[in-house]
């Protein structure tokens, strides 16, 4: 009698086990693992290199498992966001958005800019010693990565300032930033637009900065609906709590990421949504024109 009351004793705890794991969040379950996605503004080989160590730091300062996922284009990564195949995405101010009127993503965390402020800017290079203005574009061949807030929408947006209309230059499509720098160097484009941080990480290749754009929204952190309360706070306090500007330690830890971070992570502002708003109305007619 004694050992049934024994076995009968250890099958309740097994299926009372199962079953409180099996009504737990996903995302809470011992064992679950969360993706993260990378809006794909570098090539695939160059995400996995400088976000590997970011993933890394997220599952030795968090009780989650991690791991990275990679995406072709934005379309997929909003997609993959909004399904739940990822619990966090990093995107740009236009794909955010998309993401948010998909699936009212959340926005978690933005990237701090070189001024430390919740804003970036995009830049427009060249090598081209002919190139001196804005005027010095026309006739020429220009790099675009479609679908990007700096390479493609605010690019059109700077070119239309100076009046120089898409039919008047060589567009060259490239499908990530840093193919950009590519296309300079290769002298396959006379200029092209990228984020201020990857300008800054290649500025000594005699590449230079014609023009730059009025500040930006910034890229953000963004959840999947289907993440959990949990899960968010445990992202957002493992990145709020690395201050690279005033602490050596936390410094010394981020080498090897990408420079995009490098200056930290604030709470998304208030107005982002609306302010990513603005921008999408700002720049929508680029992408009726295509």
């Amino acid at each position: 009698m004694e050992n049934r009351r024994s076995v009968a004793t250890i099958v309740f705890a097994v299926l009372f086990s199962l079953l409180s794991a099996a009504s737990a969040p996903a995302e809470v379950r011992e064992g679950s693992v969360q993706y993260v996605g990378i809006v794909p503004f570098y090539t695939p080989e160059k995400i996995w290199q400088l976000y590997t160590p970011f993933v890394d730091y997220l599952n030795k300062t968090t009780s989650l498992t991690w791991k990275l996922k990679l995406y072709n284009d934005h379309n997929a990564i909003v997609n993959g966001l909004c399904n739940g195949e990822i619990s966090v995405a990093y995107l740009g101010p236009v794909p955010f958005y998309n993401a948010y009127e998909k699936c009212q993503a959340k926005p978690l965390l933005v990237s701090l800019g070189k001024e430390r402020k919740p804003y970036y800017r995009s830049v427009v290079i060249t090598n081209d010693p002919a190139v001196t203005s804005m005027k010095d574009l026309k006739g020429k061949r220009i790099a675009f990565y479609k679908n990007s807030t700096a390479s493609y929408f605010a690019l059109r947006k700077m070119l239309e300032e100076e009046d120089i209309a898409l039919d008047s230059i060589q567009p060259v499509y490239v499908k990530s930033q840093d193919r950009i720098i590519d296309a300079l160097l290769r002298n396959e484009a006379a200029a092209g637009a990228v984020k201020d941080s990857l300008y800054e990480e290649f500025k000594n290749l005699n590449i230079r900065r014609v023009k730059h754009s009025p500040p930006l929204p910034p890229f953000t952190f963004c959840a999947s609906p289907s993440v959990s309360p949990e899960t968010e706070k445990a992202f957002k306090g493992a990145l709020l709590r690395l201050k690279p500007l005033s602490k050596p330690s936390d410094k010394q830890r981020m080498k090897g990421w990408d420079p995009e971070l490098e200056y930290g992570f604030a709470p998304t502002p208030k107005k982002y949504r609306h302010n990513v708003l603005k921008l999408k109305a700002a720049i929508e007619k680029y992408r009726d024109k295509d």
